[in-house]
């Protein structure tokens, strides 16, 4: 094979061969750069004067891949060979060849990746197509140049470098398509933080934090508490026992660390108290009711509101003194409905959260596909929402009920009183003392108490259990033998809209924007250590019935959705007092625990027990059986009016 020189016009002889991959590379002087006639097959052998074909670039080392280059006149040939010369390239052939695409098409596996020509070449006006080839032929000329491992580096640098640039640019245009669309600009203030990525930015809501809550408003109208807890307790045990009732001498009123002030003040066991053993009788005299002789069940009992205002307003001439003044003095409002409006806005941004994917489905193209959609949303950033709500529903409606149903004023004493009944009462009665106990189920629960509707016995609280030293007393509040459908109804999530706070384990949730189903919870412990699977939360019932396949995958959704919430929203505590944000915090991880929980006792089909369903069925005969006596009612009310008429 005849070797050519690019520095004068070479004769390149037809080619005789039929080979179809690149060359091999030849003995070669390294001192000397030198382009041979490739022993590949040209499409142009009987053209001896063909001046255009391919360049090939080869490392006979094998370090870096043969490079192929179109060469428009190979008189350019050395000006590329130099260039690929200083980058560890050592042996050059040339191929003549008819046209760059004619290559590509008979050999796509020896792509040309880049085109060397004269400057002006056809003294034509640059195109943005050809200034945008050649900003192309440069970035391959800058990839696939060096060592095979700089070489997946640049390239993986370039597809970083495209995704970033399409991620920005379809940012850009979603934000001006909404502003078209006339989406309100978020006017809140944010906060920068630092992320795995720079610095991503934090919602922080309602920044004009001027609005009080309840708790606030009470705080003041109330004023600096008169009496230690201590000393209210003291006051309310004095009262019991003088309406005759018993508070057993084993039982204590303190703090859980009696050494702290500011530790948790409760109903504690001082020495052992045996199984069945009577604890606490409080009288029928000292219950703070409706004072109706059968009054209404309704979700709020009105009467029952107005009566403790009456009682609050005459303070210390109330027959119900000592319990009015412990209310006032070291018992604020503590449901969702009391919370201050940065803690509500915060809490409703994260538990009902906007559906920005709703503006991901007006930019997409119609024939779009889901999975399309969903890749949208992940570019810009804006999760598609999985339910309207997560629970607890309506969680600050108690406030509202009391204005509409109980048509009260929105004076601070009357809401307050409003929520206390909400939060203390069962039903329609406040039971002083007996509503001292905390609320706690499985190994916590330690207590059981007679029917406290029967208003022919005094309220009796038992050991249900062998209770030791130090206990604390606990009720329940939803799973008690007097607790109704609360059973199997009212969860985790009611509890923190009703009383304020996260129950500890066991706990329970009912996803009804998902499906009729609900699960219950509760965490590993050990005696002795902390071995493997100790604190991990597990399902120990389903309610009703166990999800579907469907339900799990929607469970994954909301999973998805509660973690990136957390980012994005419980990522630095911006306006909300502590309470708030740490009870925030709180029951997002109960939420998120409690998915990861249930996904994982549904996948692995543990052949845990159903619970539920016949009191679900009773329900359903109740409200059957109510609308169908509603209907009868309307159709006697119309056939009165027909009559009149």
């Amino acid at each position: 094979m005849e070797e050519s020189h690019c520095s004068a016009e070479p004769n390149l002889p037809a080619s005789t061969s039929s080979e179809t991959a690149a060359p091999s590379s030849p003995e070669h002087t390294k001192q000397s750069i030198s382009i041979r006639r490739s022993t590949h097959e040209s499409d142009m052998k009987d053209n001896g004067d063909l001046t255009h074909g391919v360049l090939h670039a080869i490392d006979s080392t094998s370090k870096q891949p043969t490079i192929h280059l179109w060469l428009q006149y190979i008189q350019l040939g050395q000006m590329g060979a130099n260039h690929f010369r200083a980058k560890n390239y050592d042996t050059f052939h040339f191929t003549p060849y008819s046209s760059k695409d004619n290559w590509n098409k008979a050999n796509p596996k020896l792509a040309i990746v880049a085109e060397i020509k004269r400057k002006g070449e056809d003294a034509k006006p640059a195109t943005n197509s050809s200034n945008q080839q050649g900003v192309i032929d440069d970035l391959i000329d800058f990839v696939f140049s060096g060592s095979y491992l700089s070489i997946t580096i640049k390239v993986l640098l370039v597809i970083f470098i495209i995704y970033f640039t399409v991620t920005l640019g379809v940012r850009i245009g979603f934000e001006l398509q909404k502003s078209r669309l006339g989406v309100e600009k978020d006017t809140k203030e944010t906060y920068t933080g630092k992320g795995w990525f720079g610095d991503y930015e934090q919602k922080c809501v309602a920044t004009d934090n001027n609005e009080l809550g309840l708790r606030e408003k009470t705080a003041r109208l109330f004023g600096e508490s008169k009496k230690s807890d201590e000393e209210h307790a003291e006051a309310l045990i004095s009262w019991l026992e003088r309406e005759g009732g018993y508070f057993h001498p084993n039982l204590q009123m303190r703090r859980v660390d009696p050494s702290d002030p500011t530790s948790f003040f409760g109903m504690f066991v001082n020495d052992f108290i045996p199984e069945d053993e009577l604890i606490l009788r409080v009288p029928r005299s000292m219950v703070l009711d409706s004072t109706e002789e059968e009054p209404e069940r309704e979700v709020m009992t009105c009467a029952t509101v107005r009566n403790l205002v009456n009682q609050l307003k005459l303070k210390d001439d109330s027959k119900y003194a000592p319990y009015v003044n412990y209310l006032m003095d070291t018992q604020p409002p503590g449901c969702l409905s009391a919370w201050s409006k940065a803690g509500k806005d915060l809490f409703t941004q994260v538990t009902t959260p906007s559906d920005p994917f709703d503006w991901v489905d007006k930019l997409s193209p119609p024939s779009w596909s889901e999975a399309g959609k969903n890749f949208l949303s992940s570019v810009t950033g804006t999760p598609k929402k999985i339910v309207d709500e997560l629970p607890p529903y309506t969680p600050f409606k108690w406030t509202g009920v009391w204005h509409d149903d109980c048509e009260g004023s929105d004076d601070p004493l009357e809401e307050y009183a409003a929520l206390i009944v909400i939060q203390r009462s069962w039903d329609d009665k406040l039971i002083p003392v007996f509503d001292m106990m905390s609320h706690g189920n499985g190994h916590w629960l330690n207590t059981v108490h007679s029917n406290v509707h029967d208003t022919d016995i005094d309220v009796s609280v038992y050991a249900s259990r062998d209770i030791r030293a130090n206990e604390q007393i606990h009720t329940s509040y939803n799973r008690c033998d007097s607790c109704g459908n609360r059973q199997y109804m009212y969860g985790t999530d009611s509890i923190l809209r009703e009383y304020g706070f996260v129950e500890q384990m066991p706990q329970s949730f009912y996803l009804w924007q998902i499906g009729e189903f609900g699960y219950r919870l509760d965490k590993s412990t050990r005696e002795t250590g902390k071995g493997k699977g100790y604190g991990k939360v597990f399902v120990t019932e389903w309610v009703y019935r166990e999800p579907t396949e469907e339900e799990v995958e929607k469970m994954e959704d909301m999973l998805k959705q509660i973690q990136n919430t957390k980012v994005t929203h419980l990522s630095k505590q911006c306006n909300v007092d502590d309470f708030e944000w740490e009870t925030i915090n709180n029951y997002v991880k109960a939420l998120e625990d409690g998915l990861k929980a249930a996904v994982r006792a549904a996948r692995k089909e543990e052949g845990i027990e159903v619970i539920g369903q016949e009191e679900l069925e009773e329900e359903k005969e109740e409200e059957n059986e109510d609308s169908s006596d509603d209907s009868t009612d309307d159709v006697d009310d119309e056939s009165d009016n027909g009559d009149e008429l």
